[in-house]
């Protein structure tokens, strides 16, 4: 019997509910209250590496790497990428956690999208900007130069336009012509979702659809960004195992 309530206490404490909210979010979930840094040597223009942090906020950095996440004074920080052209950033907002699609959900799997210029029901997440942005967060993006300084500008600048370029932010964008990081960048998404087909829907990569409570639901709206989600399997596998293993030991000892 305790070992049954030990498994559904772990159970209930890993587990992300997925809820619908009053305000026309669609299917996700709270993910607290956020402020922004821009740490020199981390960010180009008005694009990203955004700090994403905060007292307030509920959401784990624990799936990035320790060169994507706890930057500047906060621990519990992470680096996110903006995805949205037509909407501001304000601090505090407040965060929903998009777990919904405005397509059917066979499209790519999992849903997640953002509200679209802060009107109407939005767009789905690309699969090709799933992909690089958990490579950037996990620390594996092939180009991206990870060390704070001129070269780490550079490369948050190529990928902050290929990712707004496969978003269909940029009107006057064409893959065919680009050069440089962004073309390496743009080649590696194509080539694992299209070409070798190693990738494929948006898997852990969430939109992080973000609103100012004090406003009503049009005009609360504003810019969207990334999030990696932790691996909760993971962690209830692993513990379940260690207490497997003390019981083996007790009972045999």
């Amino acid at each position: 019997m305790r070992k049954l309530v030990f498994i559904a206490v772990l159970c209930a404490f890993f587990a992300t509910p997925v809820l619908a909210d009053p305000f026309g979010h669609g299917e996700g979930y709270d993910g607290g209250t956020a402020y922004w840094d821009r740490e020199d040597g981390y960010y180009a223009g008005q694009g990203g590496e955004f700090t994403i942090e905060g007292a307030g906020l509920l959401l784990s950095n624990s799936a990035y790497a320790a060169t994507t996440s706890g930057i500047g004074s906060d621990a519990d920080s992470f680096q996110s990428f903006c995805i949205e052209m037509a909407e501001n950033i304000y601090e505090p907002m407040e965060i929903w956690v998009s777990e919904a699609s405005t397509t059917a959900l066979t499209t790519y799997g999992s849903g997640s999208h953002a509200w679209e210029g802060g009107t109407g029901s939005g767009d789905d997440l690309d699969p090709m900007t799933a992909y690089l942005y958990t490579m950037f967060a996990t620390g594996t993006l092939d180009g991206y130069n990870y060390t704070a300084g001129v070269a780490r500008v550079a490369s948050a600048a190529a990928l902050q336009n290929v990712i707004w370029g496969i978003e269909g932010e940029l009107s006057s964008w064409n893959p065919n012509s680009l050069t440089g990081l962004e073309e390496d960048f743009y080649d590696d998404a194509y080539n694992a979702v299209y070409q070798t087909q190693t990738w494929s829907g948006i898997r852990n990569v969430r939109v992080l659809q973000m609103y100012r409570d004090s406003d009503n639901c049009d005009y609360g709206r504003k810019q969207d960004q990334l999030y990696l989600t932790p691996i909760p399997g993971a962690a209830i596998l692993g513990i379940l195992g260690l207490g497997v293993a003390g019981l083996k030991l007790r009972k045999y000892a």
